[in-house]
């Protein structure tokens, strides 16, 4: 007798989900406790595991679809020697509170979960350890996870969230990374006169850049690079919880005087921590600028689904041939583009920077669109 696979009751303010990545494909044989799917509901990643083994028979859903809590997405046949036995609850648990509890000795079989639907968190395995272990040796680890803690005041969640986009980045994205040289002796003028910043300039030369070149401005679905209509730039920004990602949206819209306006509102509410899920969602683009805290080039990770991010690095003097062919000082910055190399490739990545450092060196262009 098949078993019904249902998404999971997530939390109960919580009515659906997006199916994230099925895990097993149809007809493939299963132990206990191997993953079959992955649910998502904003940031949270739920895995539905299989508790006995058998065969995942049919996918009711596809990848990236949205489903309701309880809603059937697949049957699961069970092998013969479990097909008369009940069916135990399921575990569920985090992979890194799986991985403690193997460290532990400990079985996740008696552990109340404090995660959605009863989800056993890396806490709960923290805390089941503290209270079975002497008292010198829970306070030793509860003391190291204060000092932890102590050493920043930003957020825990926050750090997680970024680690796991950052892990994924890494892992599955083949980066290659071009840099140039940009002069910017006629932005800083002009930053004089209208009171825009260089990061204003920056974002505005970036959005017209897209506009041009929109295989730049892609996603990857999988299978292929998917261009996106809209231009909607993430922003990095480090606040004192964290680094944050709010989006400009519809850039392409947008005069440098309202990306300069909507930036700065953005990275204010960033700072107090008020930013909502949906103005860190849908960037199409990723800018992170460091050349504040002086750094002169740096090499950035893809945000996934993204195909590129650039990397802005600090304006320093430094010595050119002028037209003349004479030395002279000028304000020069540094700009490395990382790229995934399945949907661009490097002249790619150098027709956009070149595009780039003509409306950054003649910024004219976007003062007056």
């Amino acid at each position: 007798m098949a078993i019904e696979i249902r998404t999971p009751q997530i939390a109960a303010q919580v009515t659906e989900a997006r199916l994230r990545k099925w895990r097993v494909t149809e007809g493939a044989a299963v132990a206990p406790g191997d993953v079959l799917v992955e649910i998502t509901e904003g940031d949270l990643v739920i895995e539905v595991e299989a508790t006995v083994a058998g065969v995942l028979s049919r996918q009711l859903r596809a990848e990236g679809e949205i489903t309701a809590m309880g809603e059937l997405i697949a049957y699961f046949i069970p092998a013969p020697e479990n097909a008369v036995t009940a069916v135990p609850p399921r575990i569920s648990a985090s992979p890194a509170a799986r991985k403690l509890a193997k460290e532990l000795d400990l079985s996740l079989a008696s552990f109340d979960g404090s995660g959605p639907g009863g989800r056993i968190m890396l806490f709960d395995v923290e805390q089941v350890y503290a209270e079975r272990t002497p008292a010198a040796v829970a306070v030793s680890r509860d003391l190291s996870r204060k000092a932890a803690a102590a050493g920043s005041g930003k957020s825990v969640k926050v750090r997680r969230l970024t680690a796991r986009k950052m892990e994924e980045s890494w892992r599955t994205i083949p980066h290659f990374y071009v840099t140039m040289s940009i002069d910017m002796t006629d932005v800083i003028r002009f930053r004089k006169d209208l009171g825009f910043t260089i990061n204003d300039f920056v974002l505005a030369a970036v959005s017209s850049t897209l506009q041009e070149h929109p295989w730049v401005n892609s996603h990857w679905n999988g299978e292929r690079g998917i261009e996106q209509e809209a231009v909607n730039l993430s922003m990095a920004v480090a606040t004192e919880h964290g680094l944050y990602y709010p989006v400009l949206r519809n850039c392409e819209l947008l005069s440098i005087g309202q990306i300069s306006e909507d930036a700065g509102v953005l990275a204010d509410r960033a700072g107090c921590g008020e930013l909502q899920k949906d103005e860190m969602e849908g960037g199409t683009f990723t800018i992170s600028n460091m050349g504040m805290l002086g750094v002169e080039s740096f090499g950035a990770l893809v945000t996934p689904p993204q195909a590129a991010v650039l990397a802005v690095g600090t304006v320093k003097g430094e010595v050119v041939v002028d037209d003349q062919g004479e030395p002279a000082v000028a304000p020069i910055m540094r700009v490395t583009l990382s790229a995934d190399h399945r949907i661009l490739d490097g002249a790619d990545a150098a027709d956009f920077l070149d595009t780039l450092k003509c409306y950054l060196e003649a910024p004219i262009m976007l003062v007056g669109e």
